[in-house]
């Protein structure tokens, strides 16, 4: 399987994993993917074309975030 980091913002590709003997429980354990709640496992990864894509933030939207919060309001960072 193959697992690619993406920015939930931007959505620069971030960084990928690549496992082809992993299951989906062994990458969601080797990942620390576990530790999400249910509902929340399935906000942040998706299925994408035989991958699974996980939505993470790149540093450049989290500075952007950390200096200017009311970004988040507009529903948008990416102006």
């Amino acid at each position: 399987m193959r697992f690619e980091y993406v920015c939930r913002y931007c959505r620069q590709k971030i960084g990928a994993v690549e496992a082809p003997h992993w299951s989906l429980g062994d990458a969601m354990e080797r990942l620390g993917l576990h530790h999400l709640e249910p509902d929340h496992q399935w906000d942040v990864i998706r299925p994408r074309d035989n991958q699974f894509e996980i939505q993470t933030v790149c540093d450049a939207c989290e500075q952007a975030v950390a200096m200017h919060p009311e970004l988040l309001l507009e529903g948008s960072i990416i102006q």
